[in-house]
């Protein structure tokens, strides 16, 4: 089944179509009107967008998993969302947060400012930061999906805390610099996503997110048996361009 959270899943144009009214009925309720759903209609069919692994509200198909559209329009300060279940032959390629990242760097500025200075903090960390969020999406589609003051949203990887510390440090003193807020999440070993900032704190838990939910998780646990995901050679290390990776790539595991 899907599941890596935060991947991105691109869907063949066989499925968009077929699976384009059950995403229309997922929207919520506020969001359902005539206007909205020419402008998801036009969003999933002709500009492609991508979905995103997310945590299976409902049923989905044998060895397939959830999806989530993110779009790039709101209703007020909502952003326009809704999810649904695929199947694996609907699938033809993925990206994960760390090959989209090498596509945000050959972006550079004309992304965003701070993505090089995020490769300079990557390297001299040894922490793997992969890009997830609106800045992703607006990397591999080139839609209006951020705003001036939005956020970064970033998953990282490391072998050590203390190279996480030194993250943190770094990427404080950017946000400092460049009025830019970062949202970051920690890739444990076993799935389990962890804020950056809860997993610093010291306390004897922390709230780990995996594709199947949400649980608390012991300091101990951590230490003794999570432990830290050692990036797979390096940031970008093994990386193709990200278009061959996104053909080679899928999560059926």
């Amino acid at each position: 089944m899907l599941h890596n959270r935060h991947t991105l899943v691109y869907l063949n144009d066989v499925a968009r179509t077929a699976l384009l009214p059950a995403v229309i009925a997922a929207l919520p309720e506020p969001m359902r009107n005539c206007q909205i759903e020419a402008r998801v209609r036009e969003t999933v069919l002709r500009e492609r967008i991508p979905g995103i692994v997310c945590r299976p509200t409902g049923p989905c198909p044998d060895g397939g998993g959830q999806i989530g559209f993110s779009f790039p329009f709101r209703v007020g300060e909502a952003r326009v969302r809704a999810a649904v279940g695929v199947a694996r032959d609907q699938i033809t390629a993925t990206l994960t947060p760390w090959e989209v990242m090498v596509l945000a760097e050959t972006l550079g500025d004309v992304l965003h400012p701070a993505i090089g200075e995020l490769h300079r903090i990557g390297v001299a960390t040894g922490v793997e930061i992969g890009l997830i969020g609106s800045v992703a999406l607006r990397a591999v589609t080139g839609l209006a999906y951020t705003r001036p003051d939005s956020d970064i949203d970033l998953v990282v990887r490391a072998a050590r805390p203390d190279q996480l510390a030194a993250l943190a440090a770094a990427v404080h003193d950017l946000t400092l610099c460049t009025g830019t807020a970062f949202d970051i999440e920690v890739e444990l070993a076993g799935g389990i996503g962890v804020k950056l900032s809860e997993l610093l704190s010291g306390s004897d838990t922390v709230l780990g997110k995996t594709i199947t939910g949400v649980e608390l998780v012991s300091r101990a646990r951590i230490d003794e048996t999570l432990v830290f995901r050692a990036p797979a050679g390096g940031a970008g290390s093994e990386l193709q361009s990200p278009k061959k990776q996104a053909e080679r790539r899928r999560l059926w595991m």
